[in-house]
């Protein structure tokens, strides 16, 4: 999955919850600063805990 599929996921589910245009364009940005900072394995560890 490329980077973009992932943020594309996240900004949908967002959208379903409601989140504004403006926090949606921060999700955006956090998430790609993330994607610079966390490998998919810890990533994928988070996921499973939560």
């Amino acid at each position: 999955m490329t980077n973009e599929a992932a943020i594309g996921y996240a900004l949908l589910a967002a959208k379903k919850m409601g989140l504004s245009k403006e926090d949606l364009k921060r999700l955006e940005a956090i998430m790609y600063s993330y994607l610079d900072l966390v490998t998919e394995e810890e990533a994928e560890e988070l996921y499973r805990r939560n």
